[in-house]
């Protein structure tokens, strides 16, 4: 039976092109780590920052390579030195990289965190302006949910809240890779984001930009194979936030898919929305079907449903042992999400295709759908 993939918001496959061949070349060759032995700016680490930089139009040198994503949000948010009584506003959106840390940080230092909640599928901004005039020290969005693939208004969001003299953070580990993320553009002073998703590149590979204008202090201090006499970790970007020995052949692989991201993005973007608008209509003619979020709005190609009468995790295996379908059941670390979905069980079932998915493979995985519900009223 043919395999189809439909996990790309968990990890993208198959990764880009050229990036096995650029890892591998890294290790058959002599460690070059940036900094230390390697001369210039020429080596493969370096020239993956430029790439990311450029995409994101920014300077290079505050762009962070980080193990992930995880890794970068934890960076910035326990790096930021927030404090008792510091208000962070943030959503039910959000993925556990995000709820996380800041759950830690309410026990550590007692931080105040409120979420804006939904408005149908969206989020309800007459409640996040109101919580935007209690003057948050912090604002967090995810910029696309993992759960249902809506893009968010971040530009709006976030230009309200530099209004209220509030820092800006930026999860955008579902959008780089697939739709333009500016962070100047967005007015967002900081952005992290992982490589294996939207952009293909080997996993364990993340950045988080930070703006010019913010200061993150060093969360992990070590080894940076510059300015080794100083006592504490050296104050410049990027070096401050990279200690360590870094995954330089993960970085040529993910190097060689920012470079194809760079030569393909109008095409991956457009492929992607028709994926998204067919996935979605696909999904919501079928009846006992309940697609998260039904709204025609700016989305990605990540589709969550659950099916009247069958368990998520029942479905799911249908999908793959039946129709070689794969996709993930759950509740795709976005608990708070689900639950203001009214989804209070064990999740959902989420279809998240990428521009490399035929049309005539959307319409297998609609008609497995189809098939898996007739079964039931059998």
């Amino acid at each position: 039976m043919k395999r189809i993939y439909f996990n790309n918001s968990s990890g993208a496959y198959p990764l880009a092109p050229e990036v096995i061949e650029a890892i591998t070349q890294s290790l058959q060759n002599p460690p070059q780590i940036s900094g230390r032995d390697a001369a210039g700016c020429s080596d493969s680490l370096e020239q993956c920052r430029k790439n990311i930089a450029t995409i994101l139009g920014v300077n290079a040198c505050q762009t962070v390579l980080t193990s992930g994503a995880t890794y970068g949000l934890n960076a910035a948010l326990l790096g930021l030195g927030l404090k008792q009584d510091d208000l962070v506003v943030t959503t039910v959106m959000e993925h556990n990289s995000v709820l996380r840390p800041l759950a830690y940080l309410e026990d550590l230092c007692d931080i105040k965190v409120e979420y804006v909640p939904l408005s149908t599928a969206g989020l309800d901004l007459d409640v996040y302006d109101r919580l935007l005039e209690k003057k948050p020290r912090l604002v967090v969005l995810t910029h696309a949910s993992n759960v249902v693939g809506r893009i968010n208004p971040v530009r709006l969001l976030f230009k309200k809240a530099k209004s209220v003299s509030a820092a800006t953070l930026l999860d955008a580990s579902q959008t780089v890779g697939r739709i333009p993320v500016k962070p100047d553009e967005l007015h967002a002073d900081m952005v992290v984001f992982s490589g294996h998703k939207g952009l293909r590149g080997p996993l364990g590979t993340g950045v988080l930009y930070v703006s010019p204008e913010t200061e993150i202090k060093s969360v992990f201090t070590g080894g940076t194979g510059i300015k080794s006499d100083l006592r504490l970790q050296p104050k410049e970007m990027p070096i401050r936030l990279e200690s360590g020995t870094p995954n330089t052949p993960a970085f040529a692989g993910l190097n060689a898919a920012v470079s194809y991201y760079m030569e393909n993005m109008d095409d991956i973007a457009t492929k992607e929305k028709a994926i998204a608008e067919k996935l979605v209509s696909g999904l919501m003619s079928i009846p006992n079907v309940r697609v998260l979020d039904e709204d025609p709005c700016e989305r990605l190609p990540v589709i969550s449903f659950v099916i009247d009468g069958m368990d998520v995790e029942t479905a799911g295996f249908a999908l793959s042992e039946s129709f070689g379908i794969e996709c993930r059941t759950g509740l795709h670390c976005a608990p708070l999400m689900h639950k203001a979905l009214g989804i209070t069980s064990n999740g959902s079932v989420r279809l998240s295709p990428s521009y490399v998915n035929t049309p005539e493979e959307i319409d297998y995985a609609i008609e497995a759908v189809k098939s898996i519900v007739g079964g039931i009223s059998q």
